[in-house]
Parts: structure tokens; C-alpha cells; sequence
């Protein structure tokens, strides 16, 4: 149970919720929404990991419930995981998940990020998203494309500014 221990330690204080950004499958997509309505209805200010935009969130996921095949939304606070879309909607009617949440209530909880707009994620500067880097080759006048190393497999970066606060 190392594991969880870890993301305990990573996620204490925090109200996490993993979602998806992609449309296709509206069920999913309609069940994300529900919940970031939800949360947003109690005044919680929550970290939305977008499974869909990130390989890394996703690897994050299947680690954390120790399962390959996870359906989002899930929600965890405090590191603890507290269920999917039908569990937290049960605990928002019978009330539950207000007490639940008391802690977490923020002033200003849809708070968004001016760099990332929300998404917690940018193009990366060195590559511009494209996941390629180009070098001039010194002896030829050719250059030279290699995988960017700064990147993920997306072409994104986490957004340092929703790093820091």
C-alpha cells in the first residue's frame, strides 16, 4: 500500500477530481460535468486532472485504484478516494458530502488560471506542441528532428503557474 501512502501525501488538503475533457462518450462526458457543477454548487475550490489531455493523468489513475480499466469522473479529497459519479451524486442528496466538504469550502472556488485558462496544461515552448525538436547539425547545413524531451506525448507541459499556487 505504498502506493496510496504516496498520494496521500501528494493530494493532503486537496479535493481532486479526475475527469474527462473528451465529448464522444456524452454518458461520461455529461457524468464529469455533474460533478464539477456539484462542487462548484457546494463552493469547493477542487484540482480537475483531465485524463483525456494527460498520458501522465492518466497512468496516475490506474496507479491510484490499482485497476487498468477506470471510468471518470472519480473524486478523491484528502487522498482519499470517495467514488464515481453515482456515489458522490447519493452523498450530495443525502447531504453527506456537504459536511464532507465543509473543510474545503473556498470564497472563491472557481478560481481560473490566466496562463492555462483551467486546462492545468500549455503547449510546450521548446517544441510549440508539434513534439518535435529541430537542431542545426554543425558539420552539414541540414537539420536534424528529434523527439522533444520536454513535452509528454500530447505536446503539452503542466502549467507552471497552476504549479506553484
Amino acid at each position: 500500500m505504498k502506493v496510496n501512502e504516496n498520494f496521500k501525501e501528494k493530494d493532503a488538503g486537496k479535493v481532486v477530481l479526475y475527469t474527462t475533457s473528451m465529448g464522444i462518450v456524452r454518458e461520461t462526458y455529461a457524468k464529469c460535468n455533474c460533478l464539477k457543477q456539484i462542487l462548484r454548487t457546494l463552493l469547493v475550490k477542487f484540482e480537475e486532472r483531465d485524463v483525456f489531455m494527460s498520458t501522465e493523468y492518466q497512468q496516475e489513475i490506474k496507479d491510484r485504484m490499482q485497476c487498468d480499466n477506470i471510468d471518470v469522473p472519480q473524486l478523491f479529497v484528502d487522498g482519499q478516494h470517495i467514488g464515481n459519479a453515482e456515489t458522490v451524486e447519493r452523498l450530495n442528496e443525502e447531504g453527506e458530502l456537504r459536511k464532507m466538504l465543509k473543510a474545503y469550502k473556498c470564497l472563491d472556488p472557481c478560481y481560473t488560471c490566466k496562463m492555462c485558462g483551467g486546462y492545468r496544461l500549455l503547449p510546450c515552448p521548446s517544441c510549440n506542441g508539434s513534439k518535435k525538436s529541430v537542431h542545426r547539425n554543425h558539420f552539414t547545413a541540414e537539420f536534424v528532428s528529434l523527439k522533444c524531451m520536454n513535452c509528454d506525448s500530447s505536446g503539452l507541459i503542466f502549467c507552471t503557474f497552476c504549479k506553484s499556487t
